[in-house]
């Protein structure tokens, strides 16, 4: 499989994870593109726009498309910097993904 491009969407690749049947997507994720709700993905990036300290998780489909990115920087919410922490909240919609991330080598 693919491995993603060092910038999708303007965000540079950190890590990225490949959504494969030994994952369950849990339908916990309230995502949504335009009044479209994202469902299950096969691709997952964790990435980071030039000028943002914030991390993304970008949700993609097999051709590293993005289908929907989330982004914790809710006023009264701490932001997400750390790539460890967006694994765990990624944990929450597809139950088995920590074991399939991996740093993007350039």
């Amino acid at each position: 499989m693919q491995p993603p491009p060092a910038v999708i969407d303007g965000a540079r690749v950190l890590e990225y994870a490949i959504v494969d049947p030994s994952v369950r997507y849990t339908g916990r994720l309230h995502l949504y593109h335009g009044d479209t709700r994202v469902g299950p993905v096969p691709r997952l990036a964790i990435g980071q726009n030039p000028d943002m300290k914030e991390l993304l998780l970008l949700h993609c489909d097999e051709h590293w498309n993005v289908l929907g990115a989330q982004i914790w920087n809710a006023p009264g919410q701490g932001t997400v910097t750390s790539v460890d922490e967006v694994k765990a909240r990624a944990e929450n919609y597809y139950a088995g993904i920590s074991a399939k991330w991996r740093p993007l080598a350039l």
